[in-house]
């Protein structure tokens, strides 16, 4: 896992040219949907309301490496390396993803406030989307999904 500030962005390997291109024309009226970037490289934009941590899936991937930005609203995300987790729902590989069952520890906790980032890696483990302060907000996200693949 990465956590930084976006200005050193561009300092990490995984993030081409391409990349940076489509993050530097993201706003707040960039439409939610799937943005292809390169054959290999894709965007996701949601909005949602950030929600309770219990109700917060741990979750990760197989082929794909994320890299989670804000454009508005801000959020935790909970993580934690996939050794030793259990499953709690099966690897679904059409949408690469697979969930797993929060451990008995306490995970590591990230800020996401549209100035950082974080890049997961498919041994992070992730449970995105988590409220902030004990106060939901609307959360406007870009999730860049890179192919392990690729790099």
């Amino acid at each position: 896992m990465i956590f930084d500030d976006l200005v050193n962005l561009k300092q990490y390997n995984i993030v081409s040219d391409e990349v940076l291109n489509f993050i530097e024309k993201l706003g707040i009226n960039t439409p939610p949907g799937r943005y292809d970037i390169t054959d290999r490289i894709y965007a996701n934009v949601e909005e949602y309301n950030t929600k309770s941590e219990l109700e917060a899936n741990l979750e990760g991937h197989r082929k794909y490496i994320d890299i989670q930005l804000l454009i508005s609203g801000r959020e935790r995300i909970d993580c934690i390396n996939i050794d030793g987790l259990k499953v709690l729902e099966s690897y679904d590989c059409v949408n690469d993803i697979i969930f797993y069952k929060k451990p008995g520890v306490e995970l590591n906790k990230i800020y996401l406030n549209g100035r950082n980032f974080a890049v997961f890696y498919p041994q992070d483990a992730h449970a995105p989307g988590i409220t902030t302060l004990g106060l939901q907000n609307n959360v406007k996200k870009v999730v860049i999904k890179i192919a392990v693949d690729y790099l």
